[in-house]
C-alpha cells in the first residue's frame, strides 16, 4: 500500500496508504485539492484539514505503536451543505506516553474545528467521523477574518510561511488553524517569516505561541524570521528568550 492508492471524484475521495509520518504531506496535499473543489468556504478547508491531520496523527502515533505500520483509509463524502470525513485504521490505540503528541488536546483540537465528531474504538482497529456544515463556515460569517494574508513555500522536510499584514487578537485562532494546517500539526518544520507583519501583532503572539507548544509536543520547533528593523523585532520582544521558538534576523 503505497501513496498512490485511492480514488477521487467531485462528491468523495478515498485514500489508502500506510500509517507513515512521511505519507502526510502528500495525504494533506491530495486532501486539500479535493476539498478546493468542493463548496467549502476557504477557512473551512483549513478546519477540515487542520482536524484531519489531527486525526491521521493519532492513527499514525498510536494505531501501530511498537510494531511496523499497517493500513490507514482517509475518505471523505461532500453531501449538500455538509463534508464528512473518515480516518481508519487497524490498529489498537495506545495512550499517549510523555512529550509524544497533543494526547487528548488532538481531540479537542477536531473537536473545535469541525461541528460534529465521532470516534469508534474496535476490536478490528478505530474509526474516526469528522463531520463539518460548510453553509456557515468562518469565511461567511465573518467571524476572526482579520487583515493578513500567507503565503506557503513548502517541501517534502521544511515549510517557510511569509505573514504580511495585520493580526489582531481576535484573528488569532484563523491564524493558530492555517499554521497548523500546513505544517501538519507541527510535524513538519515550520519557519515563519514575520518581515511583513503590520502593527497590530497580538493575535500573532497568540497563535505562534500554541503553534510552538504543538510542534514542540512532536520533537520539532518553530523559527521565525524577524529583521532588527521590522515592526515585528519591536513588538514581538518576548520571542528570542523562548524555550520552543528559534529568532533568525533572516532567511
Amino acid at each position: 500500500m503505497n501513496s498512490t492508492g485511492g480514488q477521487t471524484h467531485p462528491h468523495h475521495v478515498d485514500v489508502a496508504v500506510r500509517a507513515e509520518p512521511q505519507q502526510l504531506p502528500w495525504l494533506r496535499d491530495r486532501l486539500e485539492r479535493w476539498l478546493r473543489h468542493t463548496t467549502c468556504p476557504a477557512d473551512a478547508v483549513e478546519r477540515a484539514l487542520l482536524a484531519l491531520n489531527e486525526a491521521i496523527t493519532n492513527s499514525m502515533v498510536h494505531a501501530y505503536r511498537d510494531r511496523p505500520a499497517g493500513p490507514l483509509r482517509v475518505a471523505g463524502q461532500h453531501r449538500g451543505d455538509e463534508v464528512v470525513l473518515t480516518v481508519a485504521d487497524e490498529g489498537s490505540w495506545q495512550p499517549a506516553r510523555p512529550g509524544e503528541g497533543l494526547g487528548g488536546r488532538g481531540v479537542l483540537m477536531m473537536q473545535e474545528c469541525v461541528d460534529r465528531v465521532y470516534i469508534d474504538h474496535t476490536s478490528s482497529g478505530t474509526l474516526v467521523i469528522l463531520e463539518l456544515d460548510i453553509a456557515h463556515g468562518l469565511d461567511s460569517s465573518g467571524r476572526n477574518s482579520g487583515e493578513h494574508r500567507i503565503a506557503v513555500r513548502s517541501s517534502l522536510d521544511e515549510i517557510v510561511v511569509r505573514i504580511t499584514g495585520d493580526i489582531p487578537e481576535c484573528a488569532a485562532p484563523l491564524l493558530r488553524r492555517q499554521l497548523l494546517g500546513v505544517s501538519c500539526g507541527g510535524v513538519v518544520p515550520l519557519t515563519l517569516d514575520l518581515s511583513a507583519l503590520g502593527p497590530e501583532v497580538e493575535g500573532a503572539s497568540v497563535a505562534i505561541d500554541e503553534v510552538a507548544e504543538a510542534a514542540a509536543g512532536v520533537g520539532g520547533r518553530v523559527v521565525l524570521v524577524i529583521p532588527p528593523e521590522s515592526l515585528a523585532a519591536a513588538r514581538l520582544r518576548t520571542f528570542p528568550d523562548h524555550e520552543r521558538i528559534d529568532v533568525v534576523e533572516s532567511l
